[in-house]
């Protein structure tokens, strides 16, 4: 059980402060991450499965562990920003601006974008984008800065908490894609494919559409959105040498 902590706020007032788990995984969440890596190792097989000098199920532990990265560090980050986040099927619902204008049932885009793109391409475009994520607010967490006693700026959750969060996200990323490029010349294979489909991953998330990680770094910071999409143009070369 969380215990909770105490803090002094000015020179008598207390508050108890209990901490959620940021890091844990939920059911829903560990069974995605198992299907998406299989269909992600589908969709890199496009338009067929070929023979291949690297092993199938090499390709979804590859996919595991960029999965699991890329959501870890976001979870990481999440408590920084005083926020509790849970990943999902990337999904279509409202249409409109009034809230009238959605589907009865969301639209499972997650599944349906990356596998029919896959193939109308005839698997030259690989897209991998699966999940979206909703936040929690810890208003606890925003009643003290984290180095003492002094109130935050804001209680509630704003579009740059979201957008630093997902950024963490892309950076484990890209730290992957080095180090699979560094271990290119000791494991030839698994270097060049963790390093590719990092990139990959990266750059089809970084899409500023529906709710992926992108549209919520675009609109919390379009700045930053623009640097780490150009770090990824600069490293595409990578995926493709």
């Amino acid at each position: 059980m969380v215990q909770p902590r105490t803090h002094v706020i000015g020179k008598s007032k207390k508050i108890k402060v209990t901490d959620p788990n940021f890091l844990i995984y939920t059911k829903k969440e560990v069974i995605l991450i198992l299907l998406f890596a299989l269909i992600a190792s589908f969709i890199s097989f496009m338009p067929l499965i070929p023979t291949t000098p690297f092993p199938i199920f090499l390709r979804v532990f590859v996919f595991l562990i960029i999965l699991t990265s890329s959501i870890s560090a976001k979870k990481l980050v999440s408590k920084k920003y005083s926020i509790k986040i849970e990943h999902s099927l990337w999904k279509f619902q409202r249409y409109g601006f009034k809230k009238k204008y959605k589907f009865k049932n969301p639209i499972p885009l997650g599944i349906i974008f990356p596998i029919a793109l896959g193939f109308l391409s005839l698997g030259i475009l690989k897209p991998f984008s699966f999940f979206q994520y909703d936040a929690e607010n810890i208003p606890s967490r925003r009643l003290l800065k984290s180095r003492g006693s002094r109130y935050q700026r804001k209680e509630e959750i704003n579009e740059s908490d979201l957008a630093y969060t997902s950024t963490a996200g892309f950076c484990i990323l890209l730290i992957i894609a080095v180090f699979g490029w560094l271990i290119k010349p000791i494991f030839p294979l698994f270097g060049y494919e963790i390093t590719k489909y990092s990139i990959y991953y990266g750059i089809w998330n970084l899409l500023p559409i529906g709710q992926l990680d992108g549209i919520k770094i675009f609109f919390g910071s379009f700045i930053l959105w623009f640097f780490i999409a150009f770090i990824y143009l600069i490293l595409l070369p990578l995926a493709i040498i």
